[in-house]
């Protein structure tokens, strides 16, 4: 009885890795070569090898949140131990060699920045088959052949058996998923032209000077350069400052991963302060796009670009971004790279004082014509010049809008919930040559000083979200209320709902208060925090 056992666990294991091998080999020639020791001794215990094509691994790219959400699930469902030393040779490994190429993820890059954003999908499939339950972006950012698209499918069915209950209202549904696979495989092969470029001559990125332009809710807009030391292979650390538009002086330093030479990851602080940092490197190397935010505030953000200060003569901003005809000594900030001290902001313009000049930054006293044509205007230091409208002209505010709308706040402070704040801005806008505002000629001011209320959003005899979902401060910054049910609410409901966020500005020399609002759900805690939200 026990040999018959034996022999009959033996025929199972047989026939396991007969499928296996067969499964790796029917991927073909497209797998990726595993060189990695610790994959070929660790992970060959279950996923196949053959002569380093290891199945499901060879045959799949992710970003480094990615891979770090399959460890995740492999040391939940598999018990894989590994140290955190292990760990992060691991994503630096697999971000190296099965990651994927900038142009890959710019498109998809605001999911890693946790940044809301109204996604746009094109494939009814794939909507009903992903898009219910995470982002678009999730699926996105990860580059698959067609039997691995199809095994993520019979995946989801085994671990997560209920996902067939949530998508029961989808009649067709092997049609559907079928339809959903095949576009996935479509739009997200393994390999493509932006990998095989990226792998083919990834630049270097240099350390030395970087010069920092960005834009932070509730602050306005900023500038500054940073020192970058390379300290190992793919870790860098870095120090500086910034200075915002009211004059306002933080400085800035942290320790950085740059994984899969694109994804730059890093921990540090802003004015002392705790922030962490997701960017994106450019295809040459010389420039990084991305977020830094208050941790854990994610939601607190400066959304920024760094350009190393050797690269062409570029202009990355003007502070501020418009002045009113007729202006008289106006400091203007501009910050890039190679600047040189003849400036010029087009006709009716003038320069009458260079105050301060860097390669990196000039500061200047200017005065603009009464008689000024309103509109945006081409910005020049020596070589370097800066893309259209950042720098315009205007007559007169003429409207604002509450930004950002839609807004999400999340209650929390029970447990390990972290609170979703919300800042919000008010922006002025010029209606532009032609006076009517909400055309493509209108000039964006910036942001002004506005009062701030919130509002009921339907004026019911039972509606009182007003007085439980939170309260929002002089600088517009929204703090939810606590989580869990409230006793002193009609039927003990939680501290959610929806409102309108009111602002109030009146702008010099206008005879009238302008006003706007903007839509905010208050809604239940974040209760899981992913690597890919």
């Amino acid at each position: 009885m026990h040999v018959r056992k034996v022999l009959r666990f033996a025929g199972f294991l047989a026939a396991m890795i007969l499928a296996t091998y067969g499964a790796a080999a029917a991927e073909g020639a497209l797998g990726i070569k595993v060189t990695d020791d610790w994959i070929l001794s660790m992970c060959t215990q279950c996923h196949a090898n053959r002569y380093g094509i290891v199945s499901r691994i060879s045959f799949l790219r992710k970003s480094p949140e990615g891979w770090e959400e399959t460890l995740w699930r492999h040391k939940r469902i598999h018990g894989l131990s590994a140290s955190r030393e292990r760990k992060e040779a691991l994503l630096l490994y697999l971000s190296d060699r099965h990651g994927l190429a900038p142009a890959e993820v710019a498109p998809f890059a605001y999911t890693l920045e946790k940044r809301d954003t109204r996604e746009k999908v094109e494939g009814q499939a794939i909507v009903d088959t992903c898009v219910r339950c995470h982002s678009y972006a999730k699926s996105a950012l990860q580059r698959r052949t067609p039997e691995e698209w199809d095994k993520l499918a019979n995946m989801h069915s085994g671990v997560l058996p209920w996902w067939l209950y949530q998508l029961q209202d989808v009649l067709d549904w092997d049609e559907t998923l079928a339809a959903s696979v095949k576009e996935l495989a479509k739009r997200f092969p393994l390999e493509t032209p932006e990998w095989k470029q990226w792998i083919a001559a990834r630049p270097q990125v240099e350390a030395g000077k970087w010069v920092v332009a960005g834009y932070q809710a509730g602050k306005g807009a900023y500038t500054g350069e940073i020192e970058m030391k390379r300290t190992g292979s793919a870790a860098f650390s870095y120090s500086g400052s910034v200075e915002f538009e009211d004059n306002e002086k933080r400085s800035i330093q942290g320790k950085a991963t740059l994984y899969g030479g694109y994804a730059w990851r890093a921990e540090g602080t802003l004015a002392g302060k705790p922030i962490r940092e997701v960017f994106h490197v450019s295809a040459d190397g010389s420039t990084f796009t991305g977020s830094r935010f208050e941790d854990p505030h994610f939601e607190l953000r400066g959304v920024e670009t760094r350009t190393f200060a050797g690269a062409s003569p570029r202009i990355l901003s003007v502070v501020p971004k418009a002045l009113p005809a007729g202006t008289k000594g106006a400091t203007l900030t501009v910050a890039g790279t190679g600047l040189g001290k003849e400036l010029s902001f087009g006709d009716g313009v003038a320069v009458k004082k260079v105050i301060s000049a860097s390669p990196t930054k000039v500061v200047v006293s200017v005065d603009v014509d009464a008689k000024a044509a309103p509109g945006p205007r081409k910005a020049k230091a020596g070589g370097a010049e800066g893309p259209g409208k950042l720098f315009s002209v205007y007559s007169r505010v003429d409207y604002i809008k509450v930004a950002p709308s839609p807004a999400m706040s999340r209650t929390g402070g029970v447990g390990l919930t972290v609170k979703q704040l919300v800042q919000f801005d008010a922006m002025a806008y010029s209606s532009g040559t032609d006076g009517v505002a909400g055309n493509d000629d209108d000039i964006e001011i910036g942001r002004v000083a506005a009062s701030w209320k919130i509002e009921e959003l339907m004026n019911a005899p039972d509606d009182d979200d007003i007085d439980f979902v939170g309260t929002i401060d002089r600088n517009g910054l929204f703090t939810p209320a606590a989580d869990g049910p409230n006793p002193k609410r009609r039927l003990q409901n939680n501290n959610v709902g929806d409102v309108w966020v009111a602002a109030t500005y009146a702008p010099s020399g206008k005879g009238s208060e302008l006003h706007a609002r903007g839509y905010l759900l208050a809604t239940i805690p974040l209760m899981v925090q992913r690597p890919v939200q």
